[in-house]
């Protein structure tokens, strides 16, 4: 019986630690209407991103943030932090991912369109 009783624990504890594997999202492609909708963000005055964010922009701050980032840690959920904190959050840690000034607006371009979608 104290077999079964071990088994069944760890099975449980199989089960249980399995069910908390990080969850991994993919960070959309950037497409036209990304890049508009960061434009129209922008225009508002509510970011202090790009005024003219285009798709090359974009597609390096994707690139880069898919890439430079995980270098250190999972790729953070865009929600789980507002919109106007991630200037901040990208600055403070462009030193350690090595990103130029450029690199860091591009990363906080793409992150303000697709929140901004």
């Amino acid at each position: 019986m104290r077999k079964l009783s071990i088994f069944v624990g760890a099975i449980i504890c199989f089960v249980d630690l399995s069910s908390c594997s990080t969850t991994s999202f993919a960070p959309p492609p950037v497409t036209a209407e990304l890049a508009r909708a960061e434009t129209r963000q922008s225009a508002t005055g509510r970011t202090r991103g790009s005024e003219h964010a285009d798709l090359t922009i974009l597609r390096e701050g994707r690139t880069l943030f898919v890439h430079r980032c995980i270098e250190c840690h999972t790729l953070p959920a865009f929600w789980h932090y507002r919109i106007e904190d991630w200037p901040d959050i990208v600055n403070s840690m462009s030193h350690r991912a090595n990103l130029k000034p450029a690199e860091r607006d591009a990363i906080i371009a793409y992150i303000h369109a697709v929140r901004a979608e």
